[in-house]
């Protein structure tokens, strides 16, 4: 096992207990009820048949309704009650398996949900619609194209598919930020771009990297580059500019050994860490000007994209990273957004009518089978599930 997946297994099994002591999670969560006003807000990110199924059967068993978004905006506001055992299902990223897998299994169950998407990281796919778990089960598909959908160029859903699912009313599509980017804000080395990191979510992972007066994605980023310490271009941390000597020399070396083939070397990081280590790392860290212009672009235009692609007002948002510094948080109001989501919330376990609009709380789905109704299950059942995934990918 890697040892950052040991030490993110470690913090998971310390962070849960920590919070359920400070009261951190819904009543709900330990078996207690769900009280009348209370709307748990749900984060998915990728799905798949035989959790999510899972998941939204106990939703559908037990009576639960999903709300729109507008009906979660006026009940927070106090324009009208929620109704009993309601939730919100909010899906992070726009991944690929909302269009296999969770659209058509909300559709079975009555069930429906909002999408936050990353307008810069989607693509457009002409042509036939790719299948969903309703061609497979009927056997017009193989299992491979549905189930294996997130991997390579299907990571992210396609604009079609997102015109197809906002017709459908399945899902509702609001803003992640235009990039859901991260940005380096020191100069001290954290490691390279090798080719994994280039592709699928690992790329939102690297850092912006500007070149020619324009910033790259890790899927345009040359191998090799350093990745420096970072943060979310949300946060409140200022940019800093690394001058291009020594990524070019990095880049270099790649190149000359071969590119992809260079990280076959068991040696490969060491030898670009001995390179850098012969290199100060130069720079310049932005103004609050340039922070609050880039700023200002992440908000508006995923606005306008999401908006030319779904005919469909874009005025809710989701935090990348669940991060939001003061200026984020300012031009968010600003730029016309009257809702924002987040992760855990200071002082807020769930969100309910009078809370803040603009800080939403949210819980992780590991916790929907929690719900009370049939088939309730333990939440130590839950940590167990939780923590054996982690350690299957550490």
């Amino acid at each position: 096992m890697a040892l950052s997946g040991m030490a993110g297994g470690a913090w998971e099994a310390l962070e849960v207990p920590r919070d359920l002591v400070m009261g951190r999670y819904p009543a709900f969560v330990t078996g207690g009820e769900l009280p009348q006003g209370d709307v748990p807000v749900f984060v998915f990110h990728s799905v798949e048949p035989e959790t999510f199924g899972r998941q939204v059967r106990h939703l559908a068993d037990n009576g639960y309704v999903s709300l729109s978004l507008d009906e979660y905006y006026q009940g927070l506001l106090g324009a009208r009650p929620f109704p009993e055992r309601a939730v919100l299902l909010t899906f992070d990223d726009g991944r690929g398996s909302l269009w296999s897998v969770g659209a058509p299994l909300l559709r079975r169950h009555g069930l429906k949900g909002v999408v936050f998407l990353v307008p810069a990281r989607m693509r457009s796919r002409p042509g036939p619609l790719s299948p969903t778990l309703d061609d497979l089960d009927t056997g017009r598909t193989t299992p491979e194209p549905v189930l294996a959908r997130e991997a390579g160029d299907g990571a992210f859903l396609s604009w079609e598919e997102v015109e197809a699912l906002a017709r459908a009313g399945t899902f509702e599509f609001q803003s992640h930020t235009l990039t859901h980017a991260r940005i380096h804000v020191a100069p001290v080395l954290a490691g390279f771009v090798r080719p994994e990191l280039r592709h699928g979510y690992a790329a939102m992972d690297v850092p912006l990297v500007a070149v020619g007066g324009r910033d790259l994605l890790a899927e345009e980023v040359d191998l090799g580059t350093p990745i420096l310490a970072s943060a979310p271009r949300t946060s409140e941390e200022l940019r800093f500019f690394e001058d291009a000597d020594v990524r070019s020399a990095c880049v270099a070396a790649v190149a000359a050994g071969g590119g992809e083939a260079f990280f076959r070397d068991p040696d490969w990081e060491a030898r670009l860490r001995r390179l850098v280590a012969g290199r100060p790392l130069r720079g310049r860290l932005e103004s609050p000007g340039e922070r609050e212009s880039a700023l200002r672009r992440e908000l508006t235009e995923a606005r306008t994209a999401i908006e030319a692609r779904t005919g469909r007002p874009a005025v809710h948002l989701c935090y990348p990273w669940h991060t939001a510094g003061p200026t984020a948080r300012r031009l968010a109001r600003e730029a016309g957004y009257v809702t924002a989501f987040c992760g855990k919330v200071p002082g807020t376990v769930v969100s309910r009518a009078g809370s803040d609009p603009l800080a939403i709380a949210r819980i992780g789905e590991d916790y929907v089978e929690l719900l009370p109704g049939r088939g309730r299950v333990s939440l130590v059942a839950v940590l167990q599930r939780k923590w054996a995934r982690r350690l299957r990918r550490a």
